[in-house]
């Protein structure tokens, strides 16, 4: 209960000097986790023997006091990858920008699916209704239990915004470029805390992901690093219309082309009426996420395209233009939902 692990021998094998000895694990310099005989996770094998093997598929450990080193079994509890994910500082507020608050989210998940996230989130578009009430419930009780503790009375919202613990604003300094994110006032409320939050978080994305021009005349481009050209985009001789762009995005045509060669090709592309955008498909055999999904819309006369995540397989990619379409997916998880 102090946190430390043995290993047993097994029977009739040669001792190897990992067995019958009691350790805490060897830090783990890249993620912080105490490790244990090359791969072993000393916090999994804790929190398995006093709280029992994971409650559903999926779950992480999570570390109460987000001290990673400390595993003792009162500082660890098992948690749904969307639970660890909102007691993350830096995740936060990301789904705040792309959302709104936390409470959107968790209202309606779809808020996600059509929003363009970075891979370590991504997964969040799968969310589902049904997991998200779990994890207000969870929160809820944790807030309640916490303020009964405190004495502070406070609810989830003042709660899930409570002050950064030090990992967190590491965490937090690295995502915003390095830069040193100053110590969070105590606030009143959740509303005045959340607001600073998601300006502090649409600066960021305004100045690293900006709606930027393209180099193609009339198109635009959103979360698109590099400076691309659309090849298929209607020209000043065409009416810019949709449905006129969506007449060039014919299967196997090339789509985009950059400084570095061409960019995928069109695979699916079809016309949601009801989000009045675009939605295009593409693959190029040579990324390493062959599979791309793009939004355009038509904005003040410009086509803007809207980069919406790429993907390792071509069933992740076709999830995820059939759930922008407004389609409903009958194929279940696939490989680029975990990634």
């Amino acid at each position: 209960d102090n946190g430390s692990i043995l290993r047993l021998p097994k029977p009739g094998s040669r001792l190897s000097k990992w067995d019958n000895v009691w350790t805490f694990g060897t830090k783990n310099p890249v993620n912080g986790y105490m490790i244990f005989s090359g791969d072993v996770r000393v916090h999994q094998v804790v929190c398995t023997a006093f709280h029992g093997p994971e409650p559903q598929p999926h779950m992480v450990v999570d570390h109460i006091d987000t001290n990673r080193c400390n595993n003792r079994p009162e500082n660890l509890r098992w948690l749904t990858r969307i639970e660890n994910a909102l007691n993350n500082d830096v995740t936060r507020k990301k789904i705040i920008y792309l959302c709104g608050s936390i409470e959107a989210f968790i209202e309606n998940p779809a808020i996600l699916r059509t929003k363009a996230l970075s891979p370590d989130v991504s997964w969040m578009k799968t969310v589902t209704k049904e997991e998200a009430a779990v994890c207000k419930k969870h929160m809820e009780e944790w807030a309640a239990r916490d303020s009964q503790k405190q004495g502070s009375g406070k609810g989830i919202g003042d709660w899930i915004f409570s002050d950064m613990s030090e990992e967190e604003k590491k965490e937090a300094r690295e995502w915003n470029g390095g830069q040193l994110i100053p110590d969070q006032p105590t606030y009143k409320t959740w509303a005045e805390r959340s607001a600073e939050i998601e300006a502090e978080t649409r600066r960021h994305y305004e100045e690293k992901l900006a709606l930027k021009d393209s180099l193609t005349p009339g198109a635009k481009q959103l979360y698109w690093k590099t400076p691309t050209e659309f090849i298929l985009c209607p020209n000043i001789e065409q009416e810019h219309t949709l449905p006129n762009y969506l007449q060039n995005l014919v299967p196997g045509k090339v789509f985009s082309r950059t400084s570095f060669g061409d960019g995928g090709k069109v695979l699916e592309a079809g016309y949601n009426q009801e989000d009045n955008a675009l939605y295009v498909l593409t693959v190029n055999e040579g990324s390493m996420k062959p599979w791309a999904l793009c939004r355009i819309t038509l904005q003040n006369g410009f086509f803007i395209h809207e980069n919406c995540g790429s993907f390792f397989q071509e069933e992740g990619g076709l999830k995820y233009y059939t759930l922008a379409m407004g389609r409903e997916w009958a194929g279940g998880e696939v490989f680029d939902d975990f990634c």
